[in-house]
């Protein structure tokens, strides 16, 4: 089976998925980026899929979530909250400098194009107006990101609207990218497509595991008769819950029971995008070891996806500069 992983978008929450995958890596003894033909992520999935793909630990990763998240989200405070909800409403609420800073100590100078898996990023190219995935060398046609610094491509990928600022991407003259969650929240159809139309792999033979960052009871009732002042961020949570809704949907129904799911319905208001007080962390982390370790998941993943079995070693098409 071509075996893919799926990382849903989700700011903080991304510490439930990367504490996924870290037990599930220790528990199998088995490192995601050997066992994964392709890994696609999307927004704080896509920091998470670029570190498995330069070799990092998911146990890195998610230590990355516990010790930076208070500083790429400030704001633990009642004042700081209510500050950064009236900065929401004419520019960007956090620093995005904070956020590279944070991943440049985890990333360093690496390029996207060093990663040991075949990656593919969803981001939002801002100039062009366009969809736009971020891609490993796995064709030959693929050659234009491998340069780009790993942290650009985190950057542009998980530059929420309302959130963060559009990031600019050098590798890319004048390009500048917004979070791949405007229309990718779940990467999923992107991964699957990825592999059918690109590698030529029959859908048959394609085995999908799907690692949310927890979902709460969702509707729109309350905004019925909003305008834009009363819906502020809820527009985004929107647009982020209405595509990975549909986009899991699909799936299930093309996959025909070959794609596993791994994620928590949490209370609603538990969990945010950009709550990133400390005890939230850890909840989102322990929740995470919870959900790997049932027996429904934990079988699953031994049995399909980190069973020993290494994918066939990836052979970029092309390499990076230097």
């Amino acid at each position: 089976m071509f075996r893919i992983l799926s990382l849903d978008g989700g700011g903080i929450k991304g510490a439930f998925a990367a504490s996924v995958l870290a037990t599930l890596e220790e528990d199998t003894g088995c490192a995601a980026a050997d066992h994964f033909d392709l890994i696609a992520g999307t927004s704080t999935g896509g920091i998470i899929a670029i570190g498995l793909g330069l070799g990092l630990p998911a146990r890195k990763v998610c230590d990355f979530y516990a010790g930076k998240g208070s500083t790429i989200f400030p704001g633990t405070s009642l004042v700081q909250r209510t500050g950064g909800r009236l900065r929401q409403l004419f520019g960007p609420k956090h620093s995005q400098a904070v956020l590279r800073d944070a991943l440049v100590e985890v990333f360093g100078e690496r390029k996207f194009g060093e990663s040991k898996c075949r990656l593919a990023i969803p981001a939002y190219d801002a100039i062009g107006g366009r969809i736009f995935v971020i891609k490993t060398a796995h064709h030959e046609r693929f050659r234009y990101d491998i340069d780009a610094p790993a942290v650009d491509v985190a950057l542009a990928t998980s530059a929420a609207p309302t959130y963060f600022a559009a990031a600019p991407f050098p590798t890319h003259a004048d390009a500048s990218y917004v979070d791949g969650g405007v229309w990718a929240n779940s990467p999923v159809m992107v991964a699957v497509t990825e592999a059918v139309a690109f590698l030529g792999i029959p859908l048959d033979d394609i085995d999908v595991l799907s690692v949310g960052t927890t979902t709460t009871p969702f509707n729109i009732a309350a905004h019925v008769q909003s305008g834009i002042a009363q819906w502020n961020a809820g527009l985004v949570e929107l647009m982020f819950e209405g595509q990975m809704e549909a986009d899991l949907a699909q799936a299930k129904l093309l996959l025909n029971g070959r794609l596993h799911r791994i994620d928590v319905t949490a209370r609603e208001g538990e969990f945010s995008l950009d709550d990133a007080r400390p005890e939230k962390i850890q909840r989102l982390i322990n929740l995470g070891r919870a959900e790997a370790v049932k027996k429904k998941n934990l079988e699953a993943v031994k049995a399909r996806f980190l069973n020993g079995v290494a994918a066939t070693p990836f052979k970029p098409f092309h390499q990076p500069a230097g």
